[in-house]
């Protein structure tokens, strides 16, 4: 079966397919000299355990876990679940390794994100927020990175595009705030809520799996976005520093506790309504993902949910 995913592996099945190496064990025969080696193997469809009987310790050396490798073997059952005996481990190039295979995607092209961002840009009035959105619009690779990347690791919006998808729900919330107490600084509160979590297309990577890049770990998508923001907005002439300083100060504040790794609460009304809008997204993200992940669509309740710590009730 020449790519062959997960959930649709039966007994018997020849397996010639390319999977996600999430772990390895390299284990001795009880009752024998040598060794046998156990492969974790997943792509976005689920996991399964495959084992190497012969030249394990050959197999085991040829790669490691976080790996794209292909396999091929036979399908088999043992104890009720589904098993791989494999016969062959190859170490996939990195050039050959498609992430929509082993991660969930979107599948927004860059194309409609960029369309989309320049509809947010042409609805801003004040002038200097327009040219920063403008001038990050024609910045392809930018659109391109915000259209692939996912918005966690973990969570919420865990997905390649999650990040776009996250980032337009927070805007359209945003206007919908925004319309309900005048008071508040339309453009500033969509600006920032499209570009709070701009970061991340620094902090995270996506290849077989979701992972966090050398820069995400030392700085952070907070201090990651920051720098991006203030390139940016350095290029657009007379940009008001009281501006610069607010728009700065929500992608600083809007994780909004410094026991959530926020640098700083926030300290104005747009700012402290893009945290609240920040936690909401992800909320609604987290409870949509766990009813629709349950084992049986006709159970009134979830499995339990790490990220949400409690049963999600969906009758």
């Amino acid at each position: 079966m020449d790519g062959t995913i997960v959930n649709s592996l039966q007994p018997r099945d020849e397996v010639n397919g390319v999977f996600a190496l999430r772990s390895k064990k390299l284990l001795p025969y009880r009752d024998g000299p040598g060794y046998f080696l156990v492969l974790n193997l997943a792509d976005k469809t689920g996991q399964v355990e495959g084992r190497v009987w012969e030249r394990a310790e050959k197999v085991s050396n040829c790669c490691r876990a976080g790996d794209v490798i292909r396999v091929t073997g036979r399908a088999a059952e043992y104890k009720g679940t589904i098993q791989l005996n494999i016969t062959a481990v190859e170490k996939c190039p990195d050039d050959e390794v498609v992430p929509e295979r082993f991660i969930p995607s979107t599948g927004i092209p860059a194309a409609k994100v960029w369309e989309a961002w320049l509809n947010i840009a042409s609805s801003i009035d004040n002038r200097h927020l327009k040219q920063l959105l403008t001038l990050m619009a024609n910045d392809h690779n930018l659109l391109q990175c915000l259209a692939t990347s996912p918005a966690a690791k973990r969570n919420h919006h865990a997905k390649l595009g999650g990040l776009w998808e996250h980032s337009q729900g927070m805007v359209k919330a945003a206007e919908g705030v925004a319309a309900a107490y005048p008071q508040v600084d339309r453009d500033l509160l969509i600006t920032g809520a499209l570009l709070h979590d701009i970061g991340k297309i620094e902090e995270l990577q996506a290849r077989a799996d979701i992972d966090y890049t050398d820069a995400g770990r030392l700085l952070g998508h907070i201090v990651l976005g920051v720098e991006i923001v203030s390139c940016y907005m350095a290029k657009v002439p007379g940009f008001p520093e009281t501006l610069r300083l607010k728009l700065l100060h929500m992608i600083v504040s809007h994780h909004g506790q410094y026991e959530w790794q926020s640098p700083k609460r926030p300290k104005f009304l747009e700012a402290i309504i893009l945290h609240q809008l920040d936690m909401m997204d992800a909320q609604v993200d987290m409870f949509t993902e766990a009813a629709a992940g349950r084992d049986d669509n006709e159970d009134n309740w979830t499995g339990w949910a790490r990220g949400l710590d409690r049963y999600v009730f969906c009758g």
